[in-house]
């Protein structure tokens, strides 16, 4: 299976509804882009008009490597002048009386091309396909949630553990495939002088990166770690919390699964961080035992308010993380917090189709024949297309 050969390949559109006014203090735009990355594109066209950033209001943030179509307001007093660029357009649409914020939208609508097919998979997909409205697929937070996580490690559990040092460490030292090698090496820099920072100026160790400056003289003032954590960018430090706790709330599920599901109907398939666990088929019975929603943790849970399966499921997962309830108090010291809120359990995509197997011209070479399938549906916000492409193609 292969997503994303081509932007073309995933499309998504936000659905909201707004009342439209003759005037008002916002204006409310449409937003068309391909292969652009949201903010990098809001802060052009911030430069290019003198608009500054933070006036710029957005629902959500949608796929670089995709086909997209979501709304963004500006205060009325400002004059919006698009840049000549093939790979996006503007389309004004009026004005409303408030601005955009993340998560002001009702769903999203996606087109969805997967390749690269064998003619032997076909039938599977097609039979999940036909079932996927009644069973749904659980309602897992996907990759994309986890991209402030490096080497399967979690800072806010070094948080939870009050390892402050390390939560630092992890964050300058370590490196994902994707940056700058200039980055990669500064931060293999720190990382061999780590034990002697205290002796070692961030220029001496030609360090050009402005991120560890601030952090490191903090923690050459106070010789505190806890301080020193607290320079990295609050919104990057709210990264870390929900990505641990998207994990945890994901292993939890899993959990459930194995504990209402026929264990002969359940698979794996890999993530990001770790594996998913799906289900072939789910009796009408198993699908009762599945609670319809389940509780993110936090150090405000009660736990024995919750259905023992649930109680259950998250004692395992703590106690195979080796923490404790009263160990997520982390406000007071750090500034960040875990919030208790419901999830859904199941994920079911409305207004599905799938079209037949159709033949994947960019994958079929001489008689290596492969297929594809295009699929439509709808998600509320804050769930995963590609969680479905999962629960489907088994990838």
């Amino acid at each position: 299976m292969k997503l994303r050969q081509k932007p073309e390949d995933f499309k998504v559109e936000e659905i909201n509804q707004f009342k439209l006014l003759a005037s008002g203090s916002y204006k409310l735009y449409i937003l068309e882009k391909k292969s652009v990355e949201t903010f990098g594109l809001l802060n052009d066209l911030s430069a290019q008009n003198k608009i500054p950033v933070h006036e710029f209001g957005i629902a959500g943030l949608k796929d670089k490597h995709a086909v997209t179509k979501q709304y963004f307001t500006i205060p009325s007093k400002y004059t919006l002048n698009p840049l000549k660029e093939q790979d996006f357009r503007l389309i004004f649409l009026g004005y409303v009386d408030k601005k955009l914020e993340l998560g002001d939208l009702q769903s999203n609508r996606f087109e969805i091309v997967v390749r690269d097919i064998k003619k032997g998979e076909t039938d599977s997909v097609i039979q999940k396909a036909q079932t996927i409205t009644e069973i749904c697929a659980p309602n897992y937070f996907d990759s994309q949630r986890f991209g402030s996580v490096i080497d399967k490690e979690f800072i806010a559990k070094y948080l939870v553990k009050k390892n402050y040092e390390r939560a630092v460490k992890h964050f300058l030292t370590k490196s994902t495939a994707f940056e700058p090698r200039k980055f990669k090496e500064e931060k293999n820099k720190l990382l061999a002088n780590w034990n002697n920072l205290s002796n070692l100026s961030l220029t001496q160790l030609n360090i050009t990166n402005r991120t560890p400056y601030a952090i490191l003289e903090e923690y050459k003032r106070t010789k505190n770690w806890l301080s020193a954590y607290k320079k990295i960018p609050a919104n990057l430090r709210e990264m870390f919390i929900s990505a641990y706790q998207s994990y945890l709330w994901n292993e939890c599920v899993k959990e459930i699964l194995r504990k209402t599901v026929n264990n002969k109907s359940l698979y794996s398939v890999p993530y990001n961080i770790g594996s998913l666990l799906f289900y072939k088929k789910l009796s009408a019975g198993e699908m009762k035992l599945i609670p319809n929603s389940i509780k993110t943790i936090s150090d405000e849970l009660d736990i024995n308010k919750l259905s023992p399966l649930e109680k259950y499921a998250i004692e395992k997962v703590l106690a195979k993380e080796g923490i404790t309830l009263k160990d997520f108090n982390i406000k007071q010291e750090t500034g960040n917090f875990f919030k208790t809120s419901d999830r859904a359990v199941l994920l079911k995509p409305e207004h599905f189709s799938i079209s037949k197997p159709l033949v994947d011209e960019l994958n079929t070479k001489g008689s290596m024949q492969r297929y594809k399938f295009i699929l439509n549906f709808s998600l509320p916000k804050g769930k995963y297309a590609t969680i479905i492409t999962k629960r489907l193609f088994n990838q």
